[in-house]
């Protein structure tokens, strides 16, 4: 029976070895073109040009300097973070009202209208992104701020449908506590209900946030310029690509963003999990 038991855990040894190996290879094969990218940011154009995957002979901070002032940093920087920000606010509140609305009601409407957003998850962009061109022009929504409410309709699908099982898990019981109190819906639903779905907010806000901020196709399509992935284009020139401030620049940009998903990556799982199974 002992020398059973050590097999069975010399098995299991090296299962998690083999499990270990398989992991940090993969590990190695994501984290590669950050850390490609920021070694060639410390790099002159031609050593770029010339080997791509060389080490730097000393640091180049030139190409920061250069990203810095021709992609107009700042200006960029908070033109994004503002539809960043009012981009994942507003798909948060009007998918949360809407998926409580959904989850509560007693009628078969309520069941069609969540099938309907259910079922846009599977409509690629490339699909729509001529007709929604043609739509923000007729709205006059050809702007970096245009792109606020655009993004609200098409982020709130996959919020829907995470919201809507998390508040299905959320008991009755508590609702109807309130309205035998004389608390109106709204009450209800912003002191009672909201409170409770931190763990989702949480994981659609970084989901959210880093499709947004990362987003380059919609802002071609609408505001042409104005958010820092369109003002990387600078340095993607016919002629000529500067690969130094061009890495810069990512590496630049990427800094906001990592650290709002490290802040909040540990409920990311668990909103996942609970959004998508429960109810």
């Amino acid at each position: 029976m002992k020398n059973k038991n050590t097999v069975i855990k010399k098995r299991m040894d090296t299962k998690q070895t083999v499990l270990c190996i398989i992991l940090v290879v993969f590990a190695i094969f994501f984290v590669y073109p950050l850390v490609f990218v920021v070694i060639n940011s410390f790099r002159p154009n031609a050593d770029i040009i010339i080997n791509p995957s060389g080490l730097p002979h000393k640091f180049f901070f030139k190409n920061y300097v250069q990203a810095w002032t021709q992609m107009h940093f700042p200006k960029v920087f908070f033109l994004t973070l503002f539809v960043t920000v009012f981009g994942t606010a507003g798909i948060i509140l009007t998918s949360a009202m809407c998926a409580y609305g959904l989850a509560r009601a007693e009628s078969k409407v309520g069941i069609i209208l969540y099938v309907f957003f259910s079922f846009s998850l599977v409509i690629p962009f490339q699909i729509i992104m001529v007709p929604l061109g043609v739509l923000a022009s007729d709205l006059h929504l050809m702007s970096v701020p245009g792109l606020v409410p655009m993004y609200w309709g098409l982020g709130c699908p996959t919020a829907i449908f995470m919201f809507h099982g998390f508040i299905k898990s959320v008991p009755r019981e508590l609702e109807e506590s309130a309205a035998i109190d004389g608390a109106n819906k709204f009450y209800i639903f912003f002191k009672i209900v909201f409170p409770l779905l931190k763990t989702i907010i949480a994981t659609i806000a970084v989901i959210d946030a880093l499709w947004i901020w990362n987003d380059f196709l919609l802002p071609l399509i609408v505001a042409k310029e104005g958010t820092i992935q369109l003002a990387q284009m600078r340095f993607n020139g016919q002629f000529m690509k500067e690969y130094g401030p061009m890495c810069a620049s990512l590496t630049i940009s990427s800094i906001p963003i990592i650290a709002f998903y490290l802040a909040l990556q540990k409920y990311i799982i668990k909103g996942i999990a609970a959004g998508a199974v429960k109810g």
